[in-house]
């Protein structure tokens, strides 16, 4: 559909969006300051709109906010409205600090913000039911062809044909059966913008080829959609279009994570990789001094982890265990209290005095935080195993790999004791990796506090 794809309608959406913060902003300076307030005020501000209003304009038109024309513009509209303006909203609040007092103020900040998510929001409402009932009325219409059989040739009619305010559809259906010449013969005959092919892994007609079918719509202009059936050859994973070497390919893909969510994930893990190296540099003093009085070996424990994608990385911890506690693991495996590539036991007797205090209080893991800081590991994610343990792992527990791993994540704060067997803990894990988002993130980090402050043992 290549209407869909006007960069013109895009800036002119952009346009009108910015026309409604200005609106917002200059109602905003009104509100705070009084009806009195001059058109110098909102000048003495402008850092604060310009900025505000950057953010807006990018995270908008990488979430397709201006792609009014495209079918699943409508999809989660107000969810991704919500989640731009949450953006936007944190990065422009950001200036404040970064601005001269005199440049800035809250009250404006908070009242501009909140105007423009409700000017926005209508906007885009009204939009919403405009498109809807123009094309409810057969008006900006794409008329396809849908050539081809099996279920997902049968699922994309039934879809088209519940969802009128996409605006397709489809005025002929044809089989594999027809030949070229037949086909010619309907593309002449049929206004008809796209033809779109959904053809089997599994043909049951011998000698079926489309290459002659999309020459002839390349010889009479007509675009073509094919729609790859490989996609119904996986379960749960996502397929993306990218060029690659100059040629068109297909990426297979089980992890969806939003690039600029990622963006702020990075910034958090920064941001908290240096408040946790801040307190390991307070404590290392004390906590050095115990763990050397109370048992011989290092004061570090360095340990080879298994991090993203299978990418090998050197752990640091404070050392809670004695100095041969690798030795005495294999005596003891006959204790896991886990059933499968983990091993968990509640009274570990080579956890020193210190130790237990260090694992009371997650002190141990203090040194993570420099992992946190290179980028092996994250504030949340998935455990890091060990490569003995990932040796034991079945095919699906490696799926759990597929993100960088980090200090806390779902199954710790889901109660790791009531956890029986390591299946429950990848469950978890994937779950966490299925449904990903900045503010899971946020929520599994708040409840990670609370337990440490509740010294809750299931921790």
């Amino acid at each position: 559909m290549l209407k869909e794809h006007s960069t013109f309608v895009k800036q002119v959406i952009a346009a009108i969006d910015c026309i409604l913060l200005l609106a917002a902003f200059f109602l905003a300076n009104k509100i705070v300051f009084g009806p009195a307030a001059e058109l110098q005020t909102m000048i003495d501000y402008w850092i604060m709109f310009i900025g505000f209003m950057s953010f807006y304009l990018y995270f908008a038109w990488t979430r397709s906010l201006f792609s009014i024309l495209h079918f699943n513009w409508m999809s989660g509209l107000f969810r991704r409205v919500v989640m731009i303006f949450i953006s936007a909203g944190f990065l422009g609040a950001a200036i404040l600090y970064l601005i001269p007092r005199g440049q800035s103020s809250r009250k404006l900040y908070l009242a501009f913000a909140l105007l423009s998510f409700v000017f926005i929001g209508l906007e885009k409402f009204f939009i919403k039911q405009f498109i809807t009932r123009m094309r409810k009325n057969n008006r900006n219409i794409t008329t396809l062809i849908l050539f081809g059989r099996g279920r997902v040739a049968a699922q994309i009619n039934q879809e088209i044909s519940c969802h009128p305010e996409w605006g397709f559809r489809v005025i002929r259906k044809l089989d594999l059966s027809i030949s070229p010449t037949e086909f010619e013969t309907v593309l002449k005959n049929c206004y008809v913008e796209e033809v779109c092919f959904c053809i089997p892994r599994k043909l049951t007609k011998d000698g079926f080829a489309i290459d002659p079918y999309l020459q002839i719509c390349e010889e009479m202009g007509r675009p073509a959609r094919v729609f790859l059936n490989i996609s119904q050859a996986t379960y749960f994973a996502r397929w993306e279009y990218h060029r690659f070497m100059d040629r068109p390919t297909l990426i297979l893909h089980t992890v969806e994570l939003d690039p600029d969510q990622m963006i702020f994930k990075r910034m958090c893990d920064m941001a908290g990789a240096l408040v946790g190296i801040v307190v390991l540099v307070a404590c290392y003093p004390f906590l050095a001094v115990a763990i050397k009085c109370t048992s011989r070996g290092p004061v570090f424990f360095k340990q080879v982890r298994v991090g993203k994608n299978g990418k090998r990385f050197v752990i640091y911890k404070f050392r809670s265990m004695a100095d041969d506690a690798e030795r005495k693991k294999k005596e003891l495996l006959r204790h896991n209290e886990l059933d499968g590539a983990v091993f968990k036991m509640r009274n570990d007797p080579r956890v020193t005095t210190i130790g237990r205090f260090m694992r009371r209080c997650s002190l141990d893991e203090l040194p993570q935080f420099i992992n946190v800081f290179k980028g092996e590991m994250s504030l949340v994610g998935t455990r890091p195993p060990t490569p003995d343990e990932v040796s034991n792992y079945q095919k699906w527990h490696h799926r759990r790999m597929s993100i960088r791993p980090g200090l806390t994540g779902l199954w710790q704060v889901s109660g790791r004791n009531l956890v029986k067997t390591f299946d429950d803990i990848v469950k978890l894990d994937l779950k966490y990796i299925d449904n990903w988002s900045i503010w899971l993130d946020i929520k599994i980090i708040v409840k990670t506090i609370r337990v440490l402050f509740k010294r809750d043992t299931a921790f």
